[in-house]
């Protein structure tokens, strides 16, 4: 073809020359339009930089919450985080041996390989929980905007709506970082998305999906398929059928709702369910469905001896609390951290329980038929009523209850007394430890051994006031000291607070009252309300007989702040209160603010074994999953009165039980001839009663009362409630453990001497002294040589401050 004959060339035309052509002319818009356009642009630009500014921020914050992460995330190495051990040594071997698992609702694992597990127990959790598990990278992002969406913005569906991947759940279980709802719930998604898609990147599925099965929480104790498995069908994870495989899979929704114990029929509604879902899935044939679906739910028979025996003992309650703690202060971490530390780290904590001496203290407390303490049941006014408690019901069944003048509706319960014992050895050992009376039926449940104060009463006399005043050389063995209160009415010292409460005078100043000679009393007064005879008495037997009138004197001349200060900072008794018990009444006769734990008070009295004071402690190691020492009691131990001073009062507190005039006397074990010393205690109105008593093994404190402190005379009369039972328990208690020991006397003292003295004047007798006893004084301090000018005609009286009582009725003896 010839191109350039294809188009013809036309003539030039004449007449004007054409014009230079002009830009054409945008068509002109409205102002407003133009407004809105550049605004909207604006706007769209701002939103770009804002989003982009958001998302950097979002990285920002995610890397920086996550940077101390640690080795939670560290997938290689979670199978060693598992349950810890606690193992005691066998009193009869000496070798140790498991005593307890440390478990909580999400600690007690027995790790699977993903090997062992059935693939139908790994796709019942991901056909139901995700599906879409091996073809996404750790997050749902379709997922996770439409639910968050219908929680932020707009309720596209009817409930909310979960969005968490296997890995993201993985993330919940080993960060604890569940924060739910709000603020707080947005930024925990945060990190949590930021997580998985870290966690997705360094692990393969298997990995993860291996670690999601063994840290999974179910009912109760038990994490871990493994566990679970043993626990609910008494087998090997490997050996699970469908139906079981779909079973255990179906707890996790909702442990409570669908608890296999409790709640069956929700239980086989969703195992049913998980099956449809394999069989929609391909996972399984529809027969295996119908056929598993059809399956009853049986049961290991041994479940219930099972969930009987996961709970805890007091001891290892205590345990658990004291490693915990020690965790803290090691780590610099919370507790909520410590705990989960302690209940996956595959600790081995070698305790310092004595197993046989547990067993024979839980016994006793057992209190079968209350045959060491008696019930003495009242009702108690409360603002809730709790599962546990015995409710107070009207003759027509109805609930007892009382409304108040504000609206406050208030139930009656009905409570019974309640004990707490704990045995130490004079190394610091807690060796045995019971909380409560009766089965314990929860783990960590209240323990009123190690976590509960109670007013002393009279056990802190010896500890304080007594201890002190021998160690200053302010007294001895034979001091006379004058039966008699030491403020008297007329001195107007000490208040009479119920005849100022009954006259109206409560407001009125100290000098105001000077006014009201009835608004004083005398102080203090002896137990039963006697202020004494104003007789002299010697020392140790104003201490036998638990004397306040003469205890207040020697605390007198101690002084209070110097008491305090030896039994809060010394012997460590710092539940004691800085502010409001420096006082005689708190340092002497026990009247304390909150008071001290029966084993804190058991930890005291080491002190009358040799002087030594040790730190009560539930652990002598924690051993890290390699073996190698993590954690050492950091009890310490140091001379806290001198040995002199120790056997004397020790010989002192021999009294109270062999003496004719103590207040526990002739109660002392018979344990191969050994023997024994001890303290009564009553707080004020009879509210708390207390023994602490050593022999040359161990010391243990034993305390009886109400939960919320209650006069136990209004429920058991003055005949029963008396400090003779918390020494009848210890008494038995000490008869059994001590059965098969050896002889074993308490230390002596160079620094002692035996010397008599004449029971008149306290001071070493002549040859003329018509009356004398035995008493143990140091050989730096001993008394002058009486010099009293005795007339012929007086009577030698007995000692009885040394000699046994066999035999004798010593129930009207309690003078605490």
């Amino acid at each position: 073809m010839n191109v350039s004959n294809s188009r013809r060339e036309e003539p030039p035309k004449r007449g004007r020359a054409p014009r230079e052509p002009k830009e054409p002319r945008e068509k002109a818009k409205h102002p407003i339009l133009r407004a809105l356009g550049r605004t909207l642009a604006t706007l769209i630009c701002l939103g770009i930089m804002v989003c982009s500014l958001a998302a950097v921020a979002a990285v920002y914050y995610a890397v920086q919450a996550t940077a101390n992460d640690g080795n939670l995330l560290d997938l290689d190495n979670i199978e060693l985080s598992q349950s810890s051990t606690v193992v005691a040594t066998d009193p009869d071997t000496g070798a140790q041996v498991e005593y307890a698992t440390l478990r909580s609702s999400n600690s007690h694992r027995v790790w699977a390989d993903l090997e062992q597990i059935p693939t139908n127990l790994q796709y019942a959790f991901i056909c139901t929980e995700d599906k879409d598990f091996y073809n996404e990278p750790g997050v749902n992002f379709k997922r996770t905007i439409g639910a968050m969406v219908n929680e932020y913005l707009l309720p596209i569906y009817n409930s909310k709506q979960g969005a968490s991947t296997l890995e993201q759940q993985l993330i919940k279980n080993l960060t604890s970082d569940k924060s739910a709802s709000g603020v707080e719930g947005a930024l925990r998604k945060l990190r949590e998305i930021y997580r998985a898609l870290c966690l997705s990147r360094a692990y393969s599925k298997e990995t993860i999906l291996e670690a999601y099965l063994n840290t999974i929480s179910f009912t109760g104790t038990i994490q871990g398929v493994q566990t679970a498995a043993n626990e609910y069908f008494n087998k090997d994870v490997s050996q699970l059928t469908l139906w079981e495989c779909a079973t255990i899979a179906s707890i996790t929704k909702n442990p409570t709702n669908y608890n296999p114990y409790t709640n069956p029929e929700n239980l086989i509604h969703r195992r049913n369910f998980i099956m449809y879902n394999m069989w929609q899935q391909g996972i399984i044939s529809e027969e295996d469905y119908r056929n598993g679906a059809a399956q009853p739910l049986v049961l290991a028979e041994e479940d219930t001896n099972k969930k009987t025996s996961s709970v805890t003992s007091y001891f290892t309650d205590a345990l658990f609390t004291e490693v915990v703690r020690d965790i803290m202060d090691k780590e610099g971490v919370d507790e909520s951290t410590a705990q989960s530390m302690l209940y996956t780290g595959g600790y081995t904590i070698e305790a310092t329980v004595n197993p046989k001496m547990q067993t024979a203290m839980e016994n006793l407390m057992l209190n079968e038929g209350d045959a060491y303490f008696p019930a003495g049941w009242h009702e108690e006014e409360v603002t809730s009523i709790s599962d546990d408690d015995v409710q107070v019901m009207n003759a027509d069944g109805t609930p007892k209850t009382r409304t108040g003048d504000d609206g406050t509706v208030y139930y009656y319960r009905n409570v019974r007394t309640q004990a707490a014992m704990v045995t130490l050895d004079y190394d610091g050992n807690v060796l045995a430890m019971v909380g409560g009376l009766g089965e314990k039926t929860k783990s960590l449940s209240l323990n009123r051994a190690y976590s509960v104060t109670r007013q002393t009463g009279s056990t802190i006399k010896p500890i304080g006031a007594y201890a002190l005043g021998v160690e200053y050389g302010l007294v001895n063995w034979s001091t006379m000291l004058n039966n008699s209160p030491l403020y008297q009415k007329q001195d107007m010292v000490i208040r009479d607070e119920d005849y100022c409460r009954k006259n109206g005078l409560m407001g009125l100043s100290d000098s105001q009252l000077k006014a009201y000679p009835n608004a004083w009393r005398s102080w203090p007064r002896n137990y039963g309300g006697n202020y004494g005879d104003n007789s002299d008495l010697p020392l140790w037997n104003g201490l036998a007989r638990s004397l306040n009138t003469i205890a207040i004197r020697v605390g007198d001349l101690v002084g209070a702040s110097n008491i305090f200060n030896f039994v809060y900072n010394t012997l460590q008794l710092t539940t004691l209160d800085p502010a409001n018990d420096v006082g005689l009444a708190q340092m002497v006769m026990g009247s304390q603010t909150h008071g001290v734990t029966p084993t804190a008070l058991a930890a005291a009295f080491q002190i009358f074994y040799d002087g030594e004071y040790t730190t009560p402690h539930l652990y002598t190691r924690v051993l890290d999953r390699d073996g190698n020492i993590y954690l050492e009691n950091n009890a310490t131990s140091y001379q806290a009165l001198t040995p002199q001073t120790a056997y004397i009062m020790n010989r002192l507190l021999k009294n109270v039980l062999y003496s004719n005039v103590g207040t526990a006397s002739g109660r002392y074990p018979n344990s191969n001839g050994m023997e024994s010393f001890g303290k009564t205690g009553t707080a004020s109105d009879e509210k708390d009663l207390w023994f602490v008593g050593g022999t040359p093994y161990y010391v243990t404190a034993v305390w009886w009362g109400y939960d919320a402190p209650y006069d136990m005379t209004n429920t058991l009369g003055k005949n029963q409630a008396k400090t003779r039972t918390c020494v009848t328990a210890w008494k038995a208690y000490m008869e059994q453990v001590q059965a098969n020991l050896p002889y074993k006397a308490f230390p002596t003292s160079d620094g002692v001497v035996e010397r008599a003295y004449c029971t008149q004047s306290g001071l070493l007798a002549r040859a003329n002294c018509p009356s004398r006893a035995t008493g143990y004084y140091r050989a730096d301090d001993l008394p002058d040589t009486c010099n009293y000018s005795h007339s012929s005609g007086v009577a030698a009286a007995q000692s009885a401050d040394t000699a046994p009582v066999v035999g004798q009725d010593t129930t009207g003896l309690d003078t605490d």
